[in-house]
């Protein structure tokens, strides 16, 4: 029966891993746009006004900042693989193209 529950109690643990974002986290981002080194995966950021915003190192994995302003941002080391860019302007101030999925696909001239 112990063997039982700690294997409930693990696989419970590892099939949560990763399925929401942190909400404080992102309460912080949307006040004070700093949130290094935090988890922000599948989070809902779109629209979100974002300019010089710090989110070095964090955790932004399938989140979503479609129509988001992310000018003058630190996206340094943070994990992008699955974020949603389509329509957010970009840390240069380019838009993201269709298809921005995990980079900035910027227009061509």
């Amino acid at each position: 029966m112990k063997s039982l529950l700690i294997g409930m109690v693990v696989v419970f643990a590892i099939g949560n891993q990763g399925i929401a974002y942190d909400q404080a986290s992102l309460e912080r981002l949307r006040q004070t746009k700093t949130c290094a080194g935090c988890d922000l995966y599948k989070a809902n950021l779109d629209n979100l006004d974002l300019t010089n915003a710090n989110l070095q190192n964090a955790n932004l994995k399938r989140a979503k900042f479609r129509k988001a302003t992310l000018l003058g941002a630190n996206l340094s080391g943070a994990v992008i693989i699955g974020t949603n860019f389509e329509g957010a302007m970009w840390v240069d101030g380019s838009i993201c193209q269709r298809g921005s999925i995990g980079m900035c696909v910027k227009a061509t001239e």
